[in-house]
């Protein structure tokens, strides 16, 4: 069973950034279950790391973090018989006790397995740590990445997404086709035209319109009675129809003459239009009113 090991000054040095000390294996320490220990076991916590690996990985027990008590940076260190994590509060260790007892997490074939009670010390920096994925205070630049292996909490939210995804696809297939063009053509990713260019039949759009929306349900749901989607679809035609021209760099016109706004390089007019039109000031007040106008 991977457990907490020991590592050298040479490993800490190493993985000081959070980065993986890989090392060759070994048996287990002597602090494998026995029945003198029997009443110290609890349940297991499972690290998993994010990427396979087949071989022995350690992620070294030291490391800069973010103190949730605290909200400042502060290093972590894993220390064998000491029961606090923060290197602030092991001052009174022996330098030479340190030096030997410095342990690290160990991973086998991407797993490593901590006991609730006798690796509480080990859990606690597991979770501030910069690898795991559930810390909402990691810092950036840990290249291996681990999380924790809950499978009811997993299960929970693959039934969530389950659930989300036929409710959208439900909506979905129920939508009217003039609302399901405008918000189709809003969220992107599908296409009214075939592979040979011919228009796509209702079905066709509507089939897109169902995956697009079991792919991302939380978007649809969010964008789908938004004004933008109209706004949005009222720019595009206007720009199909030539109603805007948007052929001159810099800024885009109406095409029976005056300027609409100046329009910074690199930017999409269809966005950039769809930002502008939203905006608080007159202007922008006055350009989605004579928008709405030209689709009358």
């Amino acid at each position: 069973m991977a457990r907490s090991k020991g590592a050298t000054l040479a490993d800490s040095n190493l993985a000081m950034n959070g980065d993986a000390v890989v090392m060759p294996d070994f048996p287990e320490s002597s602090s494998a279950y026995t029945k003198d220990n029997e009443a110290l076991v609890g349940k297991r916590v499972i690290l998993k790391l994010l990427n396979n690996a087949s071989r022995s990985v350690w992620l070294d027990g030291i490391q800069d973090v973010i103190n949730p008590a605290t909200g400042k940076k502060e290093r972590a260190r894993l220390i064998r018989g000491c029961d606090k994590i923060w290197m602030k509060e092991q001052k009174d260790l022996d330098k030479n006790f340190i030096e030997k007892n410095r342990i690290s997490l160990h991973f086998v074939n991407s797993v490593c397995i901590l006991d609730s009670v006798r690796d509480m010390t080990s859990i606690e920096f597991a979770r501030v740590t910069n690898n795991f994925i559930g810390n909402p205070n990691k810092m950036s630049g840990a290249k291996r990445m681990f999380y924790e292996w809950n499978p009811a909490e997993q299960e929970r939210e693959a039934l969530e997404k389950e659930q989300l995804e036929n409710e959208v696809g439900a909506i979905a297939f129920n939508q009217p086709f003039d609302k399901l063009k405008k918000h189709a053509a809003y969220l992107g990713g599908i296409s009214f035209l075939d592979e040979m260019g011919e228009p796509r039949t209702e079905k066709g759009v509507r089939t897109l319109y169902i995956r697009r929306a079991k792919q991302d349900p939380k978007r649809f749901m969010k964008t789908l009675d938004s004004k933008e989607v109209e706004i949005s679809w009222l720019i595009k035609r206007a720009i199909q129809e030539a109603k805007i021209d948007i052929s001159q760099k810099g800024k885009v016109s109406w095409a029976q003459g005056g300027l609409i706004s100046a329009m910074p390089s690199g930017r999409l007019p269809a966005e950039f239009l769809l930002e502008y039109a939203t905006l608080p000031g007159d202007e922008a007040k006055d350009f989605l009113e004579l928008l709405q106008k030209t689709a009358i």
